[in-house]
């Protein structure tokens, strides 16, 4: 059981290390200890080896997403891009950033999150349907580009999202709270880079 998971887990490895810029290819030189560890069967260190490298590899693919975050609008400062992954998802094809932006000064603040290969996409494409929509005032659907986003704002809160939904598994949510306008959102999502979001979705 334990060798068909390292096995099952090199091969993750491999595939991805084959797909992912040349970033990751000093990561071959670790791969190769990993296999050392493996004929000499120290599995324990062999699988905690993989899981670090399995963490590279996430991050090597966070940074392929990066530069599809829009940049901060004028008045605010963006914050360094986290990962969302949990760490049993070190192993999946999913890529899940977020970007914040605060507002200087002032308390508002605005999220990006891009959402690669999202369990979430089909339930959130439901939300588009037009009928649904007609429950709820305060949701509407508009134009980013030549996607169509959703948009719910609160004028009475300050807060509001918007989703746009690429294909079936890429999802761009951009949330704000204490923002006046829905307009900052609308034009914090037309900044975002979807064309590279299209092409990294393969990696």
């Amino acid at each position: 059981m334990m060798m068909n998971r390292i096995y099952s887990a090199c091969f993750f490895l491999v595939c991805v290390l084959a797909a992912v810029p040349a970033g990751a290819q000093g990561l071959e030189l670790q791969l190769q200890e990993i296999r050392t560890l493996i004929l000499e069967k120290r599995y324990p260190l062999a699988l905690e080896s993989l899981r670090l490298v399995a963490r590279q590899i996430q991050d090597l693919r966070l940074e392929s997403v990066v530069p599809a975050f829009p940049a901060a609008p004028a008045g605010w400062t963006a914050l360094p891009p986290l990962s969302l992954l949990e760490e049993d998802e070190i192993w999946s094809n999913r890529i899940a950033a977020q970007r914040a932006y605060v507002a200087v000064p002032g308390p508002a603040r605005l999220e990006i999150t891009i959402d690669l290969h999202s369990p979430f996409g089909p339930a959130v494409a439901l939300s588009f349907n037009p009928l649904v929509l007609t429950g709820d005032p305060l949701s509407r659907l508009v134009p980013i580009g030549s996607e169509t986003a959703l948009l719910r704002f609160n004028p009475d809160t300050g807060e509001g999202e918007l989703r746009v939904l690429i294909g079936r598994e890429t999802l761009v949510t951009a949330k704000g709270r204490g923002i006046i306008s829905p307009e900052i959102l609308i034009n914090l999502a037309h900044g975002v880079d979807y064309a590279l979001l299209r092409h990294t979705s393969g990696l």
